[in-house]
């Protein structure tokens, strides 16, 4: 096989190769994004009650201070959201019973049949609307979460810093404290892993760039 013809083999797989390591490290990226979702999914399950004690509105301590605004943003929002979806639940309860009670028994003749199919596809359109309008809020409440990771991701790594050591339990605030310092430490750890991957096969494409030029240096 002539120089040519390898080079241009070479070439083609030096392609196929970078294009492949370029779409993992988009899907890396998309998985840092989707940790910092995670990361404010688990933080507000940690928090949402203490928006309710006095201590969190008290205390002047600067995680809490540094959180609160967005917190307490966040938790209007979840609440409102929560008030829409009893409510549908409710409906949807309320739907459920009424289809049970207009059909105690099976119908026993075909004129029975025939008015149950269209009394029933109305109760059944009515609960399909409500089950739907419980997915968008449940989607909404979701969003809503994953988008406190994201914001607040940035402004704790500001605020710790390097380190994100437990600090010494002396109140119920410091006990919060600490869990948001544990549950922004594991975030940072996975972040840290996944730029290590990433890192890698940057490292590997650059290595086939200069295996690509090498090679067409020496061809030339």
């Amino acid at each position: 096989m002539s120089s040519f013809f390898e080079n241009a083999l070479h070439k083609g797989k030096s392609a196929g190769k970078k294009a492949k390591l370029k779409a993992e490290i988009l899907l890396l990226e998309r998985t840092i994004t989707s940790r910092k979702k995670q990361f404010g999914i688990d933080l507000y399950q940690d928090l949402q009650d203490i928006t309710c004690q006095q201590e969190f509105y008290a205390t002047s301590d600067q995680t809490i201070a540094t959180i609160r605004p967005e917190l307490l943003s966040l938790d209007r929002e979840i609440r409102a959201l929560d008030a829409k979806r009893l409510k549908a639940k409710g409906n949807l309860d309320l739907a459920e019973a009424m289809k049970r009670e207009a059909f105690p028994a099976p119908a026993s003749n075909w004129k029975e049949r025939a008015a149950n199919v269209g009394k029933g596809a109305s109760m059944v359109a009515n609960e399909t609307k409500i089950k739907a309008e419980l997915k968008v809020i449940n989607a909404q409440m979701l969003a809503l979460k994953e988008s406190f990771g994201i914001n607040l991701y940035p402004i704790l790594e500001n605020l710790f810093g390097t380190s994100a050591s437990p600090i010494s339990v002396h109140s119920s605030t410091d006990e919060v404290v600490n869990r948001i310092r544990e549950r922004y430490q594991t975030c940072k750890a996975d972040i840290i892993e996944i730029n290590r991957k990433m890192i890698q096969k940057e490292a590997m494409i650059d290595q086939l760039d200069i295996e690509s030029s090498l090679r067409n240096v020496s061809g030339s």
